[in-house]
């Protein structure tokens, strides 16, 4: 009975024995009880309290319970512990469903990629989870130069996401490239994975096609894609943005026809409608086509009657624009008001030009200054009639454009607005356009073809006064502004707009400049100080100029051979300002020049500019020619010229008849450098050293031969130099009398 530890429990706990007998009754029953049964009868103090066993000790100092912790000491934790270090070290395989769903579905490898970029480009993928991501490193790794990288890139990309974006930059990159064809086959590849092109696809399309308009088959192509835009199954309804680029193709492949066929579909009204930038498209190619696309042997009377077709075709537009500017559905600006006079201004009737005054006042309002011609106050201004001596005989008359009862049927569509409505009623919506350099120009233009100069210079103090509208005048303005005092011969007017409104304000002049200041000196040849004023133009460019042009240089002495009113102290002037700028044409011809064009660094001069700096250098000869062979000074004063004279016409005949590819520099260069000769020295009574030193040089050099340098060169027996290593051709050996080879 006792022998089940259930039971005996239950007997234990009828006794009703208290716990403090615990003991005695577990001596009284431990030789019944074996050892595995005592358990049963430990209370509170058989075991250690929690930090007695902590220690692994009772009060009494014996061990009852070891407090090592035997499985932490087990090959089972540590192989658990090694395996956990383990995995903290490895990377953790991430799931490629949840952590990287672009991933997911790339398939298996394109065979057109190798394996270490399919790695490549899954490794970057891996870190793109976004479109916009994703574009922004395709953008930057374009501009390295990595299309083809990225173009993998976003074709993986293409299975898991919508990334047209990066297809759209792809796309420019080859379209900036001039790599038409391969983006044709990017936006075809694009369609086929899946990715539609929206609205900027088609305007990059466009847009890149317009600029590569000079390659073969770009009308075609732009046409396509135009057209798609319409075809029913077009996820992409057509805009007038993608219009006005089509338009751009056409107009810079200067097809008129194809232009035409795309501005008859432009609807009148709604959002597809023609706005400001469709105008000036338009405008533009109008006038490009009829400067450079005439017919191959065309006459001057049948390009005037071409040029006319063309710029009535150009008034009925405007008619149009006026119509729907006034009914405020479209805002005039400045690029289409000029866009419109500089079609004016390549018309064949001075009428066309005049007519560029009255659009500025009727879309700036800024009043004419010069009355219209063929008007009545025209004439009671005293104004001369204009010539056009350039012009068909049959467009010349400035008054054509009246009928027979005398009413305008021409540059009615110009004539300035009048208000709508009686009274106070009164409503102008009209929104002028605010005149800018570009108007400046177009003024200053108009003014020289119909000859008004004070008005243009009426309009030029208008215009840049800071009071009215404040426009700083740029380089090609004042330019414009230079032509216009070439034609009013103010050739001192010139030199101080080179001076206050070039230099003072910190423009730099470009060779045209001096070009065009010098043509005006010499179209103001009779004026007394025309010279002088040149001469300043001369010392102002040597001033911007590292090299000096050899066309103005070349008028310059013109002007000095042509001057009425030359003396010998004028003579004696110029060709001291010529003498360092001879020196620097000798030094283009000899070593090289400022390419001022390109800034790369000296170049050696070819061609027509070759040409010009010669021609440069023979104008200077022929004025000491002229100061030598008269009598403005006299004979003893003009021993340094002959000197100069002398060294200019050897370089010369050196440079024209040996090429100038190579030359040997004179003696007088090998020596050392030239003395600085003093072209002033007739001033003084006394000669002194220099001059003495001048004179003897000269008639040492006429004494001992009559003949210039080259012809003594060109005199020398020529010697041919055999080159080492060749054989003589064509040699046979001489026979004697018995046909037998002899000696040579």
């Amino acid at each position: 009975m006792l022998n089940c530890r259930a039971c005996l429990w239950r007997c234990i706990q009828a006794l009703g024995v208290p716990n403090t007998s615990a003991h005695g009754l577990r001596r009284s029953v431990n030789p019944l009880l074996r050892h595995g049964q005592q358990r049963l009868l430990n209370t509170r103090d058989v075991y250690p309290a929690a930090d007695e066993r902590s220690m692994g000790r009772k009060e009494g100092g014996r061990f009852l319970r070891s407090g090592e912790d035997h499985w932490k000491k087990s090959a089972f934790a540590a192989n658990l512990k090694k395996r956990e270090r383990t995995a903290l070290r490895e990377t953790p395989i991430r799931s490629t469903t949840i952590e990287t769903p672009n991933l997911a579905r790339l398939g298996r490898r394109d065979p057109q990629v190798s394996d270490s970029d399919w790695n490549r480009r899954k490794r970057e993928l891996r870190h793109l989870q976004d479109p916009l991501e994703l574009a922004t490193f395709v953008r930057k790794e374009l501009d390295k130069g990595k299309d083809e990288e990225m173009l993998q890139l976003v074709r993986m990309a293409s299975h898991s996401m919508q990334c047209v974006v990066s297809w759209n930059y792809i796309i420019d990159h080859y379209l900036a490239k001039e790599r038409v064809n391969d983006a044709l086959k990017v936006y075809n590849d694009m369609k086929k994975r899946a990715q539609f092109p929206d609205s900027y696809t088609y305007t990059i399309l466009l847009r890149g096609l317009s600029i590569n308009a000079h390659t073969s088959g770009v009308v075609s192509k732009a046409l396509s894609v135009y057209h798609s835009l319409s075809a029913p199954n077009s996820r992409v309804a057509p805009s007038i943005i993608h219009t006005n680029a089509a338009l751009r193709v056409c107009a810079r492949a200067m097809d008129m026809d194809a232009l035409w066929g795309i501005a008859g579909k432009i609807p009148e009204n709604g959002p597809g409608a023609a706005n400001v930038i469709t105008y000036i498209t338009i405008i533009n190619a109008m006038r490009q086509t009829l400067l450079l696309n005439g017919p191959k042997g065309e006459t001057d009377d049948e390009a005037a009657a071409r040029k006319e077709r063309g710029i009535m075709e150009g008034r009925r537009m405007w008619e149009d624009i006026v119509g729907r500017w006034r009914s405020a559905d479209l805002v005039i600006d400045e690029e289409l008001v000029c866009a419109m006079g500089r079609l004016l201004l390549i018309g064949s009737r001075p009428r066309d030009w005049d007519d560029v005054l009255s659009l500025v006042e009727q879309t700036m309002d800024i009043p004419r200054l010069v009355p219209r011609l063929g008007s009545s106050g025209r004439y009671d201004a005293g104004l001369q009639r204009l010539r056009a001596p350039n012009v068909p005989r049959q467009y010349r008359v400035d008054d054509d454009h009246l009928s027979p009862d005398k009413t305008s049927m021409r540059g009615d569509e110009f004539l300035a607005l009048t208000p709508q409505g009686v009274g106070s009623a009164v409503s102008n919506p009209l929104s002028y356009a605010r005149p800018g350099n570009n108007t400046l120009s177009v003024i200053q233009e108009a003014c020289q073809k119909i000859v008004a100069n004070k008005a243009s210079e009426g309009y030029w103090h208008l215009l840049t006064d800071p009071t009215t509208y404040n426009i700083v005048p740029d380089l090609n303005n004042l330019n414009m502004r230079l032509r216009n005092l070439r034609q009013n011969r103010a050739s001192g007017a010139a030199v101080q707009l080179l001076q206050q409104d070039m230099l003072d304000k910190g423009i730099t002049p470009r060779p045209g400049t001096f070009r065009i200041a010098m043509s005006t000196c010499v179209r103001d040849k009779n004026n007394h100080n025309s010279l002088k004023h040149a001469g300043q133009i001369l010392n102002i460019m040597t001033q911007i100029m590292e090299d000096a042009d050899p066309k103005a240089v070349t008028m310059y002495a013109e002007l000095a051979l042509s001057f009425p009113l030359a003396k010998g102290s004028d003579l004696v002037d110029s060709l001291t300002i010529l003498n360092p700028i001879t020196k620097n044409i000798r030094i283009q011809l000899g070593v090289g020049g400022q390419e001022y064009s390109r800034g790369t660094g000296p170049a050696y001069l070819k061609g027509e500019s070759r040409q010009d700096a010669i021609a440069a250098l023979r104008k200077i000869h022929g004025v000491y020619d002229k100061l030598l062979f008269s009598n403005l000074i006299a004979e003893e004063q003009k021993a340094p010229f002959k000197a100069e004279r002398a060294r200019l016409s050897s370089f010369i005949q050196r440079v024209m008849f040996k090429g100038g590819d190579s030359f040997d520099l004179p003696k007088h260069e090998e020596s050392g450098p030239v003395e600085e000769v003093d072209l002033h020295g007739y001033l003084q009574d006394e000669r002194g050293a220099e001059g003495t030193a001048g004179e003897g040089k000269a008639e040492l050099y006429e004494q001992d031969d009559q003949r210039p340098a080259w012809r003594k060169q060109w005199a020398r027996p020529m010697e041919r130099v055999k080159p080492p290593g060749e054989r003589r051709r064509n040699w046979a050996p001489s026979l004697d009398a018995r046909g037998s080879p002899r000696d040579m």
